[in-house]
């Protein structure tokens, strides 16, 4: 497992810098589309690495946001605070901020650019549904992925792919209208270098949003099943945490705040998924960023 925990964070290492050089590249390629010249190349890469650098501090603040999560009183919420605070202790991490969501869907995320600096948030519902060894369980999931470094990684995911969709977008609305390349390229006669580095600025905005969805499928799939099992190392009681997976399992509710751009961050994929839980479910399975439970819980038993 030791030797899995020091991959997973040189992958996420290799993730990190591919996320920024695909906002890089993105930036460049928006360039090229709209005609920008050396200077708009510069400014472009000013942009993209001022909103990457943000994205570093503030992606944790972004992600709760999005969650509507709000900071979990110790009075109120005193069973969580006692469960978190225990297995720091068990894992040797500082305390993370506290948060809950408002939505009777049971699910929990953790975010964050370091355990120095995480947050862990759960739903309303996965108080009220879950016992407390289930609730620890989850807890411990969820910390695993502070110990294991993945919050860093999984919470840039949530800006970073959205800024690459974004100038993508931008860039091919922006050739839709007509931009500067085509009233250069007619007052050129058309044709030549530029407008074949404009092509090729073109069909990278094109595929960037798949690659920036590829490399953040990358990021939970299999840290999902690592975490799993990290977490038990933590509980040292396997059917804690496979009970609480089989209660979200046959749960068919799904987090209202819960999107695309967020759903790798949580223990559960919190957009709908089977066609009970909603019309989109077709779409939320094509983009699903987690393994089955089912193979989860699996693996849990057989611990």
């Amino acid at each position: 497992m030791y030797d899995q925990v020091a991959s997973n964070k040189r992958r996420s290492a290799i993730l990190v810098a591919a996320f920024v050089l695909v906002v890089f590249a993105t930036a460049w390629a928006f360039n090229l589309l709209i005609g920008g010249g050396v200077v708009g190349l510069g400014v472009a890469f000013v942009i993209a690495g001022g909103i990457a650098f943000a994205s570093y501090w503030k992606s944790d603040a972004v992600a709760l946001a999005m969650s509507h999560a709000r900071p979990a009183d110790p009075d109120t919420y005193a069973r969580l605070h006692n469960l978190i605070e225990g297995l720091c202790i068990a894992a040797g991490l500082p305390k993370p901020r506290v948060y809950v969501v408002d939505d009777d869907a049971p699910n929990a995320f953790a975010t964050g650019r370091d355990p120095k600096h995480a947050a862990v948030a759960v739903t309303t519902g996965l108080l009220d549904k879950l016992n407390r060894i289930e609730l620890e369980g989850v807890l411990a999931h969820e910390l695993s992925h502070v110990k294991n470094y993945d919050i860093l990684v999984s919470t840039l995911a949530v800006t970073m792919v959205g800024l690459v969709a974004l100038l993508s977008d931008f860039g091919m609305r922006f050739l839709w209208w007509g931009g500067p390349r085509h009233r250069n390229d007619q007052r050129e006669g058309g044709g030549g270098p530029a407008a074949a580095m404009a092509i090729v600025g073109f069909a990278f905005l094109l595929l960037a949003p798949l690659a920036a969805k590829l490399m953040q499928f990358a990021v939970s799939r299999r840290r999902e099943e690592l975490a799993d099992v990290t977490g038990v190392s933590f509980t040292r009681y396997p059917p804690g945490l496979a009970s609480a997976l089989e209660k979200l399992r046959d749960d068919t509710t799904v987090v209202h705040s819960g999107s695309r751009a967020t759903a790798h961050l949580w223990i559960e994929s919190p957009v709908a998924r089977a066609d009970s839980e909603g019309k989109l479910a077709w779409l939320g399975r094509l983009f699903d960023t987690h393994p089955p439970l089912e193979e989860r819980i699996q693996a849990l038993r057989e611990l």
